[in-house]
């Protein structure tokens, strides 16, 4: 078999290790270097070490509980709301999905509005004036957030048990527990242990939390965050930056290496029917029940956010009012025209060069292609803040960094200026987006279908466009609704290289919370989330119209 068109895939494949070198790993290198090469590297290491592995403990102290109460509230959000059925359990699922369309530091709002010192709770219901703030409220705000990106991941592995296996040991008199114990939970292994990663490396960079509501407990990511901002210290920053990445990359290779190590696999890939047909009344029951209360303090919390934006001054004077979205309307509206713009262009991009990529390495067979795998996916290893370090330390320099070492009299272009900059590093971060999407659906591609084309005088080129992408269209569509949604309230890694100009509306919604401006805090996250929730659905009519109006004509038909 001739291939007709072989320099496309080399060139392509050369393009995104390139952009994965220079846009990846050059940054997280760059910070190394920068605050271990640093002419105050080595007073810091006497005087400064300390403190900063001070604020690691402390760090640590709040993702540990944070993880382990996150991953298993979604443990069990995902089984009650996907495999027990019962009336309300699709407004539940409603509710659990809502935190997803807000920044983490949202809830800190509902927090400040019910126990703050002006609170509805402590200050209206009960006369008190003491403070709630520390590292209680940082947990449980975290854990509210947390829980349902624990629940979305943990859910698409509920969706794929194979129960033919579970049926089997109930025909040998195996009790449900037994049963999940030993069947169902360790098939799920690779599934929760990349949530509980996913949840840690977010609590461990998570900043604007303790910022809002810590008091005098600030994290490491805080500290870095007031390191840069408040005292201009980039030296103690990228330092302290370099400290912040040991344990979030160590439990990376550490989750990748207990996976590796082990095998998972059953003959089903999807189930027809997962639901639990033997579960007992009371543990049913009791699911329902404790999984309602919790989803009930997550609507609760997002309602006081939508009273709050109709309110002229919490704490002080509840009277309605529309004037918090005036403002919104007036002189803020810039801001989420630009974080659209920024959620849409970095997750097409990203979603089509990490399905592209997915391609090259399981199909093509590409030269190195683990290394090509690892550099797209150490970002999910990297803490978005300390991500956004490395580039402000990176592009700063004449030939987007590389005039740092070529043309040393230069005068410095800030590439962290111009609004591309800021496209560029979401493109780097959700690229592992669009590469997991696509090997997972890439199990399910036959390669002989590829060949056959070629077989048929078809370019590489053609058979990529016109038979690999088709099929892996989900791939991409549901790589791009993660993606812009990601896009669309991300903070940490793209707060340093933000202007006036570009702006986005998270980073605003930050601002004036840390102003203390509560109720048009309030307006812009209700405003920030029905935006995302109407954008998301109107994507998701677009990707999949066709299965849309195929459902619509057989109930038509039907009735």
């Amino acid at each position: 078999m001739k291939n007709n068109n072989g320099k496309f895939i080399k060139i392509t494949y050369a393009l995104i290790v390139v952009f994965l070198i220079y846009f990846i790993v050059v940054p997280v290198i760059s910070v190394v270097i920068y605050g271990i090469g640093s002419e105050d590297s080595v007073f810091f290491s006497i005087n400064g070490l300390k403190r900063s592995f001070e604020y690691l403990f402390r760090s640590l102290k709040i993702s540990v509980p944070v993880t382990l109460v996150a991953t298993t509230m979604g443990m069990i959000l995902s089984f009650t709301l996907n495999r027990i059925e019962f009336s309300g359990r699709r407004a539940m699922r409603i509710i659990a999905l809502l935190p997803f369309v807000n920044p983490p530091f949202v809830g800190s709002i509902s927090f400040i509005m019910l126990f703050g010192k002006r609170g509805l709770i402590t200050h209206k219901l009960l006369g008190l004036t003491v403070s709630p703030f520390g590292p209680v409220g940082i947990i449980t705000i975290q854990i509210l957030g947390l829980s349902s990106l624990a629940y979305i991941l943990i859910s698409s592995s509920v969706n794929k048990v194979d129960t033919t296996l579970e049926d089997a040991a109930r025909n040998l008199g195996a009790s449900e527990g037994e049963i999940f114990r030993t069947i169902t939970f360790p098939l799920m292994i690779p599934e929760i242990s990349s949530t509980s990663l996913l949840v840690f490396l977010a609590s461990m960079s998570d900043f604007s939390t303790p910022l809002i509501i810590g008091g005098n407990f600030q994290t490491l990511a805080s500290d870095l965050y007031i390191q840069i901002t408040g005292l201009y210290d980039m030296e103690t920053a990228a330092i302290s930056g370099i400290i912040l990445l040991i344990p979030c990359f160590g439990a990376f290779v550490l989750q990748k290496y207990y996976i590796s190590r082990q095998s998972y696999f059953s003959e089903d890939s999807m189930s027809l029917d997962i639901r639990y047909k033997n579960m007992g009344r009371k543990t049913k029951a009791f699911l329902i029940g404790f999984c309602g209360l919790f989803l009930f303090i997550v609507f609760t919390k997002y309602f006081f956010i939508v009273i709050g934006s109709f309110t002229k001054q919490w704490g002080h004077d509840y009277t309605l009012t529309l004037e918090h979205f005036e403002v919104l309307f007036t002189n803020r509206y810039k801001p989420f025209i630009n974080s659209v713009k920024l959620a849409t262009a970095s997750a097409f991009i990203a979603s089509l060069s990490g399905v592209l990529l997915a391609y090259l390495i399981r199909m093509k067979k590409m030269y190195k292609s683990f290394a090509a795998d690892f550099m797209a996916t150490l970002p999910a290893a990297v803490p978005g803040i300390l991500f956004g370090i490395g580039y402000l330390v990176t592009f700063k320099y004449p030939l987007f960094g590389i005039g740092r070492y070529i043309f040393t009299d230069s005068k410095p272009l800030l590439l962290l200026g111009t609004g591309i900059i800021i496209y560029i590093i979401c493109i780097a971060r959700f690229m592992n987006t669009g590469l997991r999407s696509g090997y997972a659906l890439l199990e399910h591609v036959h390669p002989d279908l590829e060949k056959a084309s070629y077989n048929l005088g078809a370019s590489e080129f053609a058979a990529f466009a016109g038979i690999i992408f088709p099929l892996m269209k989900d791939a991409f569509f549901a790589s791009f609704l993660k993606s812009f949604s990601s896009g669309m309230v991300t903070l940490g890694a793209i707060i340093f290289l933000l202007l006036p100009s570009n702006k986005v509306a998270v980073q605003q919604i930050f601002q004036i919370i840390t102003g203390n401006m509560m109720g048009t805090a309030a307006a812009m996250a209700l405003f920030l989330s029905v935006l995302t929730l109407v954008l998301l659905g109107f994507f998701y009519c677009i990707f999949y119209y066709n299965d849309l109006v195929k459902k619509h004509t057989v109930k038509r038909r039907a009735a």
